[in-house]
């Protein structure tokens, strides 16, 4: 009779491995049970935004989401879930109008970490929400002014200027109906007690049509902040004056100038501009033009590095002679040169009366012989016939008395 197969030492063996793989099979089940849980704070992903952008839309509302997963799976799943992110990731590239959105999540939006496969066998239970909602609005972009604000105060001595902000404009994009109602980007300065010149990249905040702040996260802006100079100038009161050219015998010690409306103006500019500036001189004045009383219109002129903060840019400069004695003589002393080649001249006026001034003493001594009067016809239109032109009256013989006022006489050409 042959052997009963029991009887065969590879029986034994064959009985031994299966036993070996149930237990093996069972204390694997034993050690990696199945096991149900929760993941928290699943982030919500969104594909295809740069085709929603390019249809002019964009997520208004619902952007930044998270959800819950309660999943059934090994222990060693959860394991390598932990090691890894998990995301629900939703497609917008096929939203073409705007609205309300809301998408359920199911097993083909979720995806898990590379370590997780389909071996794996991971079961969703439920989702907490069970949908993802989110709004989609249309896109704009304009670019609104920026405007500068200041809220803090300057020292004594100090005067502020205006905003010069770079650039002068900045770009927003975000929601339509947001968007169309932003007036202007604000800029705030709010430095105390200021003495010198603020220069600094700050922040904005945009601003709508009812002077309302914009808080809207889903704006952007470009740039994101802007370069603010605001300059702070030092102040200086500084005189007006003239310079008086002696003439006619009077010199700057018998003149008596006013300046209306003010003889001093207020000037801003830096610290180095104003240090040398000890007054603003208006120009010069004639004395030998003037008998009595005269006023002269003088425009008030600065450098351009300074500013007149008075904002008074011409004044009325009224000049007095005081102290001094005039006397009337007739001068028939009268003398014609540079006559023009080819021609000969003669003086029809024979005689002119002039005005001496001076101290009385002085002026009751000058004797008519010591006045002359001089033609210069250098400046003459060569040409026959009588013109009157402009003469010099000269005394000799007296530093103390002057000739005053402008005179004339008429020649003869031929």
């Amino acid at each position: 009779m042959g052997k009963k197969i029991t009887d065969s030492r590879w029986f034994y063996i064959l009985i031994s491995i299966l036993i070996a793989f149930a237990l093996w099979v069972y204390i694997g089940k034993e050690a990696n049970p199945v096991n149900t849980g929760t993941i928290s704070n699943v982030k919500v992903v969104f594909s295809g935004l740069e085709v929603l952008e390019e249809q002019g839309l964009m997520i208004s509302e619902g952007a930044n989401q998270s959800v819950s997963l309660n999943i059934q799976a090994r222990r060693d799943v959860f394991t390598r879930l932990n090691q890894g992110e998990v995301t629900v990731t939703i497609d917008v590239s096929g939203i073409a109008e705007p609205g309300e959105q809301t998408v359920p999540i199911t097993t083909r939006i979720i995806t898990y970490p590379r370590t997780i496969t389909a071996a794996d066998s991971i079961e969703l239970r439920y989702t907490s929400p069970s949908a993802i909602t989110f709004t989609v609005s249309r896109w704009d972009t304009k670019e609104v002014p920026v405007q500068g604000v200041f809220e803090g105060s300057v020292a004594d001595g100090y005067q502020r200027g205006e905003f010069d902000i770079t650039p002068e404009t900045v770009t927003v994009s975000g929601q339509e109906e947001v968007v169309s109602q932003i007036q202007y980007a604000q800029v705030t300065v709010a430095q105390q007690e200021m003495s010198e010149s603020f220069s600094q990249q700050c922040p904005y905040a945009l601003i709508d049509v009812n002077g309302n702040t914009v808080t809207d996260s889903n704006l952007v802006v470009s740039p994101e902040t802007v370069l603010v100079r605001l300059p702070v100038v030092v102040l200086k009161e500084v005189p007006l004056t003239v310079n008086l050219i002696a003439g006619g015998g009077a010199t700057e010690a018998n003149a008596k100038v006013t300046f209306s409306p003010t003889d001093t103006i207020m000037v801003a500019g830096s610290q180095a501009d104003l240090e040398g500036l000890k007054e603003i001189n208006l120009g010069d004045i004639q004395l030998a033009d003037i008998y009595g009383s005269e006023t002269f219109t003088k425009k008030v002129e600065l450098a351009s590095e300074l500013t007149n903060v008075s904002g008074i840019t011409e004044v009325e400069v009224t000049v007095t002679i005081e102290g001094l004695a005039t006397r009337t003589m007739k001068v028939d002393n009268i003398e014609v040169i540079n006559t023009p080649a080819g021609y000969v001249p003669e003086a029809i006026t024979k005689s002119c009366s002039v005005l001496i001034r001076g101290p009385e003493e002085d002026v009751a001594e000058i004797q008519e012989s010591q006045l002359r009067i001089v033609a210069d016809l250098s400046n003459t239109d060569p040409s026959t016939g009588s013109r009157t032109v402009p003469v010099k009256v000269y005394l000799d013989g007296s530093s103390s008395v002057g000739v005053v006022g402008v005179y004339t006489i008429v020649v003869s050409l031929s």
